[in-house]
């Protein structure tokens, strides 16, 4: 899907992923829905029928595969068991195999909805899929400690923020003090995703709350701050529609930011506190820094 963005046939991308994806499950016993595997077919296809409507219905091709490629990838690779499915000595009924896929399923809607957003925001999808999100902690069906939460977790707040991009972009307006906003709201979150994760991984018995979490939350942090300020060069490949492009590639690459990390480490759910805050506050710095130009706009 991602490599199709170099080319112009790529509106039917998704359906053939979504369709290999049926077909790898159809091959697999029925109780593999129970299994990260199976649920990781199902999701993808899920998500890719997800993109595929919304390519049909005038959303961007290149955003929507490029995007939706990466999440597919990652998620295949952190869910996907590398031995593959295997026998099981558990036993499951057809009610549960079913409510299993219906789960899987209502995962794919949740992220594939998230990344859509980003080109065409739905406000009652959006709505639904908070509130599937909100259940799904509150039963305990997503599991906190897992890097599945995190990837769900980050496509969440990729998802939502379109919404808080447009209240603000309503309202700043053009006025004097862009790059003292930009820089002080930079480095206001680098120091509190910082100071945030430093508390967060020191409850970890493995690590500490010495040096270990100390050099634990520096080199997460700096993970964060490299992938959110190299979203700040997004201007510069074109994507400079935002009034305020540069905060805006800084906000979308850290909120896809733990969905990279948790490539490399388990530890990354301690840094998704520090990373909303952090998001927050270069939302609001614009509103609050900047002043209105006292010279007429010509």
């Amino acid at each position: 899907m991602t490599l199709s963005i170099f080319t112009s046939y790529g509106k039917w991308v998704p359906s053939f992923t979504a369709l290999f994806s049926i077909l790898s499950f159809l091959q697999l016993p029925e109780d593999s829905i129970q299994q990260s595997g199976g649920e990781i077919l199902v999701t993808t296809f899920v998500m890719s029928l997800i993109f595929q409507l919304n390519i049909y219905r005038g959303a961007e091709v290149k955003v929507v595969n490029s995007l939706g490629g990466i999440v597919v990838c990652i998620i295949m690779l952190n869910g996907y068991p590398k031995d593959g499915i295997t026998e099981t000595i558990f036993e499951y009924t057809m009610t549960e195999n079913i409510l299993q896929f219906v789960y899987a399923s209502i995962l794919g809607f949740v992220i594939g909805q998230m990344y859509v957003n980003i080109v065409k925001f739905d406000r009652n999808l959006t709505v639904v899929a908070i509130l599937f999100y909100s259940l799904f902690l509150i039963t305990g069906e997503i599991e906190t400690e897992s890097s599945f939460f995190v990837i769900i977790t980050s496509s969440m707040i990729f998802g939502i923020l379109p919404y808080f991009e447009t209240l603000t972009s309503q309202k700043i307006g053009t006025g004097d003090g862009r790059t003292l906003a930009l820089g002080l709201s930079t480095l206001i979150g680098i120091v509190i995703i910082f100071i945030l994760t430093f508390v967060s991984v020191s409850t970890e018995n493995r690590i500490g709350d010495g040096s270990g979490a100390f050099a634990v939350a520096m080199w997460l942090t700096l993970g964060v701050s490299t992938i959110g300020l190299g979203g700040m060069l997004l201007p510069i490949a074109g994507f400079d529609q935002h009034p305020r492009p540069e905060g805006w590639g800084l906000r979308i690459s850290l909120s896809l930011s733990p969905m990279l990390l948790s490539f490399q480490t388990d530890l990354v759910n301690h840094i998704l506190l520090g990373v909303i805050i952090a998001i927050l506050i270069s939302i609001s710095a614009p509103l609050v820094i900047e002043k209105k130009s006292s010279k007429p706009t010509q």
